[in-house]
């Protein structure tokens, strides 16, 4: 059933008990309703209805009021982050003094009801933010959660990460863009967690294994080290009929701390019968289910963060413009896949399927204390429109270009890097009318150099600008 009531304030109420395509009705409009109040008693069922019919993805639902029957409240876990209330009569005072308050306060911000479909991930993180926004929930706390894919989740945002609209690349990158740009500030640090490189999953096993073999059938023994000979040998060497006796000397040891100590342990593998001093560290990834060094896990911080009033503003705008260049432009990627893909052309090229060189260029803006600004949508536009050809992203503070200088029947790659260097160049330049007074645009490029051991040294050092670029441009009056 589905119907629209009024309640005592005269507000129109969408009452439902079942799942309903409301977005591609003709028969319900947005304009009809104001109030939204699913009726059903089952939680399963109220689920159901709330995967389409919420204040957060639907067109027609966007910032609404919406409640639900009272007899679900302790029953719907996270989905209770997108519920104004429980309630079984839309006539109380409480609850139509609640929804005057959202109604209000929404037209007070500005805050249209009117939104298009969501079509990419970064506008579902816009609305989702703007929700936040309409119910004055501007402190973004993430729990600990033992089913949550990253161990650590702020509840509203798994909701939507399980119901399917986002990826977890997706959303680390938003936060991190989000913060550059001063629209979120970090309050509190929480934890740092190491996630896995494929899926950005936590739940990950940590594995021994034998660093010959790899197999984890190892055992551990103490070495026995006695003080009067010096003999330093596995505790299995000085087991005869029960007795510590040293193998060396042969006399009997009888206390710890006088006769002997057990100063290490020391690992066989029942596999291949090696022995070792240090196992070698894997992780098993419990989602993907690929292993890899630990040393490979990926390190991210989770902080309780605040919407700053910067990021109200900007968030409410409906000019919103630091996703333009994710619609645009197709050569933009997110900063986890721009990593991934050098890593891979990197392997590609200390293998030998690449000949060439592999480059990546980096720009930045100081201000006049020298400290790098938060990213500017119009320098990604920029590199985008001039590197067609290669893959553009943003992170750090920086925006990335990379490219592939490939060698051709011998050539060298020198004149590619070369016009690799004039076309940044020409990129900083023609940034110049979007500086303030006193900043300065800068650019260097990297050369992937040595062998497959300093792919990783490589990669952390993109996250850093240099103290001498390779050009700059500062502002100038004749050129804002």
């Amino acid at each position: 059933m589905i119907t629209i009531q009024n309640n005592d304030g005269d507000r129109r109420v969408l009452l439902l008990d079942s799942p309903f395509a409301l977005d591609e009705s003709p028969d319900f409009p947005e304009y009809l309703f104001d109030v939204i109040f699913i009726t059903n008693n089952s939680p399963k069922e109220a689920k159901a209805i709330l995967s389409s019919i919420n204040p957060v993805t639907s067109t027609k639902c966007c910032y609404k009021p919406l409640f639900v029957s009272s007899s679900l409240k302790g029953k719907m876990g996270n989905h209770d982050e997108i519920i104004d209330g429980y309630a079984d009569d839309m006539n109380s005072m409480e609850v139509m003094t609640q929804i005057e308050n959202i109604i209000n306060y929404n037209t007070l911000i500005g805050l249209s009801a009117t939104e298009d479909p969501i079509l990419s991930s970064n506008q579902f993180f816009i609305r989702l933010t703007r929700y936040l926004i309409s119910r004055k929930k501007t402190i973004l706390e993430p729990r600990l959660e033992v089913s949550a894919s990253t161990g650590y989740v702020i509840p509203v945002f798994d909701l939507f990460y399980r119901l399917g609209h986002y990826e977890l690349s997706d959303y680390f990158v938003f936060m991190q863009s989000m913060t550059e740009k001063g629209l979120f500030r970090a309050t509190k640090f929480v934890n740092k967690v190491y996630l896995c490189p494929n899926c950005l999953h936590s739940h990950v096993l940590h594995i021994q294994t034998c660093p010959k073999c790899g197999q984890s059938s190892i055992q551990t023994e103490e070495v026995i080290h006695h003080f009067r000979c010096a003999n330093v040998s596995p505790e299995h060497t000085y087991n005869f009929g029960g007795q510590l006796r040293c193998p060396k000397c042969h006399k009997v040891l009888q206390h710890i701390g006088l006769d002997y100590d057990r100063p290490s342990i020391i690992y066989t593998c029942n596999t291949c019968g090696n022995t070792f001093i240090e196992p070698k560290s894997k992780t098993l990834c419990t989602s993907c289910k690929k292993t890899f060094n630990s040393e490979e896990l990926i390190p991210q911080d989770f902080n309780i963060y605040e919407i700053t009033s910067e990021g109200k503003q900007s968030i409410i705008s409906p000019n919103i413009g630091f996703t333009i260049y994710t619609e645009f432009y197709d050569n933009y990627i997110e900063y986890n896949r721009l990593i991934s893909r050098i890593r891979l052309l990197a392997e590609q090229k200390f293998s030998g399927n690449i000949q060439g060189d592999l480059l990546v260029g980096k720009i930045w803006i100081l201000d006049a204390d020298g400290i790098t600004t938060s990213i500017r949508p119009e320098v990604i536009e920029l590199v985008c429109q001039y590197f067609p050809n290669n893959k553009v992203s943003a992170a750090n503070n920086i925006t990335y270009v990379g490219s592939v200088i490939r060698e051709y029947k011998g050539t060298d790659t020198e004149e590619g890097i070369i016009n690799f260097q004039v076309m940044l160049s020409e990129t900083i330049r023609a940034a110049l009318p979007i500086l303030n007074p006193g900043e300065k645009i800068c650019y260097t490029y990297m050369k992937l150099q040595g062998n497959q051991s300093t792919i990783d040294d490589f990669i952390k050092d993109m996250g850093f600008i240099s103290p001498t670029p390779d050009d700059s441009f500062e502002y100038n009056e004749k050129n804002s």
